[in-house]
């Protein structure tokens, strides 16, 4: 079994999570506006950073990636089909009035890729379009790293540019239907929850049970 860590970043609260394991290896997932936290954590508990995943390729989800890619020589994997939301790093870096650089991607993740291994952690993925056209979950052990599919409560918006509220319809009522109840949901933004939850109280997903 893994273990994580949730860190907010400064900005938009985004969460950054970093996976660790007993080797004390660690994969950080959507690493935002924050860099100095992500790292200070890693070395409080003497990681090894050895990956950097992203849910998606919005400016809040990655805006901490170049300065861990330069210190640690990281891969970045994100999804293909979020390749102009990439290229538009610098716009969404400009709009908000911060510096940030546009982190170079090593590894694009194909949209049908079920499986991702990165040394022993070894993801499921699921491809949820909706919130930006490349967004992916990733699993491990009964974790699954959503980003903005799913919050406690809500969804991920789908009036930005590129989303959609189609795809996102089409998204949710795979994912529901996709896993046990029991699974714990790591969002994006807000507190953490559970599938249990959500298919309970979250009038976005409760119509789309079987």
């Amino acid at each position: 079994m893994v273990q994580y860590q949730r860190i907010v970043t400064k900005l938009l609260e985004e969460n950054t999570y970093v996976i660790f394991n007993e080797k004390n290896d660690c994969v950080i997932i959507d690493p935002g506006f924050g860099f100095e936290l992500i790292d200070s954590f890693i070395q409080s508990k003497n990681l090894s950073p050895i990956a950097i995943l992203a849910t998606h390729a919005h400016f809040d989800h990655l805006a901490g990636a170049a300065d861990l890619i330069d210190k640690y020589k990281l891969p970045l994997y994100v999804c293909d089909k979020d390749k102009l939301v990439v290229d538009n790093f610098d716009r969404a870096a400009g709009y908000w009035s911060v510096e940030a650089r546009q982190p170079t991607v090593s590894h694009w993740i194909d949209c049908d890729d079920k499986q991702l291994v990165v040394r022993d952690f070894s993801f499921s993925i699921i491809f949820n379009p909706g919130h930006s056209p490349g967004c992916i979950s990733f699993i491990i052990d009964n974790l699954i790293f959503c980003g903005d599919l799913i919050f406690k409560g809500s969804i991920g918006r789908t009036d930005l540019p590129l989303s959609s509220s189609r795809d996102m319809e089409t998204s949710l009522k795979f994912f529901v239907n996709s896993f046990t109840s029991d699974y714990t949901l790591l969002t994006g933004h807000g507190e953490e929850t559970t599938l249990y939850e959500e298919l309970r109280t979250n009038p976005y997903l409760m119509r789309y049970e079987k």
